[in-house]
């Protein structure tokens, strides 16, 4: 089973140009302050979708106001353009990368329960990246936080939502997945067990007070209901769903 985490980023080639600074000045090297500068911009910037997924709020305009408030910031630098070009170019590109690689490692590439649980962990550092952002000189004004947020909760809902169709999420107890699979028994069995003795399935376990429950109830049943072919006879039908019983109660 994989999780997936889709969240738009935004286009690097905007993102390097947004940040161009325009300067005249003989190029030499930057200092070590000078690039640890370039790379927490570039991975706020690069960032920004995920603190949006994350529920944080962003100014729509946000690459054009990094780019006036970066040229602003980085004028007295002293690098020529062509240099601060490549600079700035190579941390949003790096930036990119490392977030490619944890979201792929804890989700895209999970192989087993804990990897992809992991999806929170990954989301909750990410989310302080973004905390630090709203109090950046650059970001303050462009990166906000609804009143009362709560970023534990954020980070958990998030990853509930990519790890839900796995019965991954953080409120899907081992019955509740179990009903779960029940309910997909249910709707995959129903050519053979019938309607009536698939609809008392239904009502014995695929009931819940939950709205999330239900859906997730739901989607199983659906998901069965959709491939017969999952198991083939009558007596396939009456060992899984005899089996899965003991585990939903």
């Amino acid at each position: 089973m994989e999780a997936e985490l889709k969240l738009g980023l935004l286009p690097v080639s905007g993102i390097v140009m947004a940040l161009i600074s325009a300067s005249s000045v003989p190029a030499f090297a930057q200092t070590q302050v000078q690039q640890d500068r370039l790379n927490r911009v570039a991975q706020y910037v690069v960032t920004a979708p995920m603190c949006e997924r994350l529920g944080m709020k962003l100014d729509p305009a946000l690459p054009t106001k990094v780019e006036a408030a970066f040229k602003a910031e980085t004028a007295p630098w002293q690098i020529a353009p062509a240099i601060l070009d490549r600079l700035i170019g190579e941390s949003v590109s790096r930036q990119v990368l490392i977030l490619k690689t944890d979201l792929e490692a804890a989700s895209g590439n999970g192989q087993t329960d804990a990897q992809l649980r992991g999806v929170r962990t990954i989301l909750l550092a990410y989310g302080r990246t973004c905390m630090a952002a709203t109090t950046d000189p650059i970001f303050a004004p462009l990166i906000t936080l609804p009143a009362g947020y709560d970023l534990e909760k954020a980070a958990t809902d998030t990853a509930d939502t990519m790890l839900e169709a796995g019965g991954l999420a953080s409120w899907q107890t081992a019955r509740i997945q179990a009903r779960g699979d029940l309910m997909m028994l249910a709707g995959a069995c129903r050519s053979k067990i019938g309607a009536e003795r698939s609809d008392a399935l239904v009502r014995e376990f695929g009931q819940s007070d939950d709205p999330r429950v239900r859906n997730y109830y739901s989607k199983s049943f659906d998901e069965g209901l959709a491939d017969p072919a999952m198991i083939s006879t009558l007596a396939g039908c009456n060992r899984a769903i005899t089996a899965n019983r003991v585990k939903a109660r």
